[in-house]
């Protein structure tokens, strides 16, 4: 039981780490105001800060861990971008007319 704890904080820290971002996107998709790209730095920002303070201290309070708690962490931050790409993807084909093709 003790290598559960390391993986279970790690998708946490991973999911609160894309939030600033996912937020922000989400409001991107729906339209509503435009982004600024300001806003985009300052959440990528606070996302990378909050990633490796996580990090940080873990290694400093279970330097044993690290590794399992980094893989955690960045599997569920990716695995939150690749639900987001998915529905960008997806909602960027559903406002296609349906007759056209796009012809490179």
């Amino acid at each position: 039981m003790e290598g559960t704890w390391p993986i279970i904080v790690g998708s946490l820290s991973g999911l609160v780490g894309a939030l600033p971002p996912a937020l922000l996107f989400e409001r991107a998709l729906r339209g509503s105001r435009p982004i600024e790209v300001a806003s985009g730095l300052v959440s990528i920002m606070i996302s990378f800060m909050l990633l490796s303070v996580a990090l940080l201290i873990v290694a400093v309070v279970a330097r044993k861990d690290v590794l399992v708690f980094g893989c955690a962490e960045v599997a569920s931050f990716l695995l939150v971008w690749v639900i987001e790409a998915w529905r960008a993807w997806r909602d960027a084909n559903e406002s296609r007319p349906s007759g056209r093709k796009d012809t490179w």
